[in-house]
């Protein structure tokens, strides 16, 4: 696919450039390009606790009466046979855990809606370190590509500020979503063993894959977590969770703003 620009003028005529866009090279190796964008102001915070921790809190105080065997807490979107749909309409997706497993009975569903951008994270205690992340932006989105190289920077100075460590390349290619050309990309991460709130984790070798594609006046950026298939954590049947989720999102193309 064609080569990303490293430099762009974002909103305000601040100049960025991408960490995980554009090719550098070190001695002939890939390095991403430094970011110098301000970070976007957002919930992240989820993401990192889940990794922090190695393995994801079930909430069992509430059941969806619409499912079976489900334990989560209480949510503003529909949740019926394994099929979500944000309480905005912004976006349907068949969850990455099914219906009669034991990942799906302690999935866990956080949301985070307002009038510019909304959040929807899955995870489940039955399958620690896989996380999915749905960040969606609606309506007045800058110019092309502008919004891409915010979203990629800023994950990528999430995770290698918090650990230390460098995410390295490993596919960079288009992919089709919900009727529309897709850019994704996946980096492997080495994460140190860590500790917090008295709980401990080894270290692990994670894979980051990331999804980005745009409909009408709304974008959608995917982030998805998983360890590696031979690392602490991983669990069968990772990257066909994957599959079906990604193959089974619908973006809506309509004004939600």
């Amino acid at each position: 696919m064609a080569e990303r620009h490293a430099g762009y003028t974002a909103t305000g005529g601040a100049t960025c450039q991408t960490r995980a866009l554009t090719r550098f090279h070190n001695n002939g190796k890939y390095m991403p390009a430094p970011s110098t964008c301000n970070p976007m102001p957002r919930l992240l915070a989820p993401v990192l606790i889940t990794l922090l921790l190695s393995a994801c809190a079930s909430q069992k105080n509430a059941n969806d009466a619409t499912t079976t065997g489900i334990a989560n807490s209480l949510i503003s979107g529909e949740l019926e046979h394994g099929h979500y749909r944000a309480a905005d309409d912004s976006f349907a997706v068949d969850t990455p855990f099914r219906p009669g497993s034991e990942a799906y009975a302690s999935m866990h569903i956080a949301e985070s809606f307002d009038i510019s951008e909304s959040q929807v994270l899955f995870t489940s205690s039955a399958a620690p370190v896989e996380v999915y992340r749905v960040h969606l932006f609606k309506g007045n989105l800058p110019a092309e590509g502008e919004l891409y190289r915010q979203a990629t920077a800023q994950y990528f100075q999430l995770f290698e500020e918090r650990y230390g460590t460098t995410l390295e390349p490993i596919t960079l290619q288009d992919h089709q979503i919900s009727g529309v050309s897709a850019t994704s990309a996946t980096f492997g991460q080495y994460i140190p063993a860590r500790s917090a709130l008295g709980m401990s984790a080894d270290a692990v070798d994670i894979w980051h894959s990331y999804y980005y594609l745009e409909r009408g006046d709304n974008a959608a950026f995917i982030w998805i977590n998983r360890p590696q298939p031979d690392q602490p954590g991983a669990t069968a049947g990772a990257e066909e969770r994957i599959d079906v989720f990604i193959n089974s999102f619908e973006l809506t193309s309509k004004p939600l703003r």
